[in-house]
């Protein structure tokens, strides 16, 4: 009996020694997944404290990840190896947004251009589109005033480019002797993921100032009198000075033609001024003045007040004043100090020169 104990203590330690033996010299399979779990965790805490605003690209740990769980042939994973450390992987996507930019547009000028190809008078406008960014163009327009506070379409521009230039003529449904202000309005919509603000979608420009269309032609009369009685009871009909400017096509100029005209006796044919179809009807008193009434073949009449300004027949265009904002920055970097100078010595007024007695325009009395 003592026997059988002793065999058995002797198995029963050279289990142990064997088992210990064996737990030494083998490798802990779960150890080495545990291992590589901690080290694709650091690489993906490093690749994480180092994304920045300037670098969008995803951590470089797939290899890392992988690793821990890359076998050759049949391998059993410990379940404890995953609740012990398990890994993680944390990709970052990170991008700038900015919200949607609009800015007005610019209109350097309005000319007043005479085309002599088809005799036509226009308004030309130029300047340049508003500046955008992040945002697409859903209407630009030309509007006009005609000095009331009703701003009414006149022209749409399509495929706007940002900053860019444009010219545009408008010559429909401007009347002769009127003056117009133009403005451009322009809507977007934003292309970012950051909409546009209430009310800045829309961005109009600063109204122009006004430019007169001018006719083709304009009368000025002057020195007109009055029929009456002489000393010696003699009627001495009335008469005025009459002058007719014209644009003349084929020259691209100004033309006159001025004559003293008297009005005809009662029941007697006028003449007719330079061939215009018009004759002087009659010379009268008004409240506002003396007047001179012109008529034609069909019965319209023209109402001339002696020694009234017409509008000039090649009136000034408008320009901006202000500057092309676009070129602010450039300006400013341009620019120098300069010294003050002097204002010039004001001159003496000179008296006004009497009118002559003969008076008039063109000779004949104010009265």
């Amino acid at each position: 009996m003592q026997n059988i104990d002793k065999i058995a203590i002797a198995v029963a330690g050279l289990v142990l020694v064997v088992g210990f033996a064996w737990s030494y010299l083998m490798k802990d399979q779960g150890g080495v997944y545990s291992d590589a779990i901690d080290r694709a965790s650091d690489r993906i805490n490093e690749s994480s404290a180092e994304q920045n605003l300037g670098s969008q690209s995803a951590p470089e740990v797939a290899r890392e990840v992988r690793s821990a769980y890359s076998f050759q042939g049949e391998t059993r994973i410990p379940e404890w190896a995953f609740y012990r450390r398990p890994a993680r992987l944390e990709l970052f996507s990170t991008s700038v947004v900015l919200p949607p930019e609009l800015s007005e547009s610019w209109i350097a000028s309005v000319e007043i251009v005479r085309l002599a190809a088809d005799r036509s008078t226009i308004h030309k406008i130029s300047g340049r589109h508003c500046a955008f960014e992040r945002t697409e163009i859903v209407s630009c327009n030309l509007e006009m005033s005609d000095g009331s506070e009703d701003w009414s379409k006149v022209a749409s521009f399509s495929g706007v480019a940002s900053g860019a230039e444009f010219t545009h003529s408008v010559d429909a449904s401007l009347e002769t002797g009127k003056s117009y202000r133009y403005r451009i309005v322009t809507r977007g919509r934003s292309t970012s993921s950051i909409a546009f603000s209430a009310g800045t979608d829309v961005v109009t420009s600063e109204a122009t100032g006004a430019v007169l269309f001018p006719s083709d032609s304009i009368w000025r009369v002057s020195g007109a009198q009055i029929g009456k009685l002489d000393s010696n009871g003699n009627f001495v009909p009335g008469r005025v000075t009459i002058q007719n400017s014209f644009w003349d096509w084929d020259s691209a100029s100004t033309k006159r033609n001025t004559k003293i005209i008297t009005e005809s006796a009662q029941g007697e044919p006028g003449i007719d001024l330079f061939g215009s179809g018009f004759i002087l009807e009659r010379i009268q008193d008004t409240a506002d003045g003396r007047t001179v009434v012109l008529k034609d073949s069909t019965g319209r009449r023209m109402y001339l007040k002696n020694n009234a300004d017409p509008p000039p027949l090649v009136p000034d265009g408008w320009t901006n004043l202000d500057g092309d904002p676009a070129n602010a920055s450039e300006a400013a970097s341009d620019a120098v100090a300069t010294p003050e100078v002097a204002p010039d010595e004001e001159k003496p007024v000179q008296p006004a020169k009497p009118r002559p007695s003969s008076g008039g325009l063109f000779g004949g009395g104010d009265d």
